[in-house]
């Protein structure tokens, strides 16, 4: 009888670690240029970006490549673009001296780790900006190995009709805004799949006129500012969307300034 207990209790262990880490989230620090970052949770199952070394290598240089080739068409910001051609750089050049037995060793090991380390927190954001910029097809994105916008909107959903709240939290050269419901904190699971896919968020310095917009299917975004950026005052608000990305109301203006 304790061994059959003991089984059991190994089982359901086991069932509450799987369900637990169904969604994967990661995040990232990139490059200190002034442009949108996103951090979203990766679809249910494995990790896009969990995947052997030569694998996420190979999966890495299809995206630099395809968005390389299609810059101007899929509209890549400048900035998005020289950082993944970088990073991608980078974790190939480490990865090919680590490969050599006769040369490997903790420095080189530890070079790759890193290197692969920031293409990964990198891109967690980049995919999600690519699904994100509607100038970029579904075909592009399963060519990318990424999942096709319709996976969240097979059927018509309705509109959001809340205003969602929005609270920023200050740290150094970034901004980081969380976007909640007024009456039950975040959406849950059911909710998402019904009307609440994520959410827009608009932004512009105090000085501006035009706002940047970007799409994030998490419930919250990391701007990231140059060091001349700081003492600026941002503007910002957020809307919640549905699976088709149509947002709700948007919420009253909220100020902070950077740094």
């Amino acid at each position: 009888m304790n061994l059959i207990a003991s089984h059991l209790l190994y089982l359901s262990l086991f069932f509450c670690y799987v369900s637990q880490n169904r969604y994967l989230c990661h995040n990232f620090n990139e490059a200190p240029n002034k442009y949108l970052s996103l951090k979203f949770n990766i679809m249910p199952g494995r990790s896009t970006l969990e995947r052997p070394d030569e694998d996420f290598l190979s999966f890495s240089n299809t995206i630099n490549k395809q968005c390389t080739e299609h810059a101007t068409e899929w509209n890549i910001e400048a900035g998005r673009l020289a950082a993944l051609n970088s990073l991608t750089e980078n974790a190939a050049a480490a990865y090919e001296a680590n490969s050599d037995k006769a040369t490997r060793n903790l420095i080189t090991s530890s070079n790759k780790k890193a290197a692969f380390g920031d293409l990964k927190k990198f891109l967690s954001s980049f995919i999600d900006y690519l699904e994100g910029n509607l100038s970029v097809p579904d075909e592009a994105l399963a060519v990318m190995n990424l999942r096709s916008r319709t996976h969240h909107a097979y059927q018509p959903k309705p509109r959001p009709q809340e205003i969602p709240l929005v609270k920023v939290e200050r740290q150094h050269d970034e901004l980081i805004v969380y976007v909640t419901r007024s009456e039950y904190g975040h959406p849950t699971q059911s909710m998402k799949r019904e009307s609440y896919a994520g959410f827009k968020l608009r932004w512009r310095f105090e000085e501006e006129t035009t706002y940047h917009i970007e799409i994030s299917t998490r419930l919250h975004y990391t701007l990231f500012f140059r060091r001349e950026d700081e003492s600026r005052r941002v503007i910002l608000s957020a809307a919640w969307v549905n699976p088709r990305m149509e947002e709700g109301p948007w919420s009253d203006d909220v100020s902070e300034i950077v740094g």
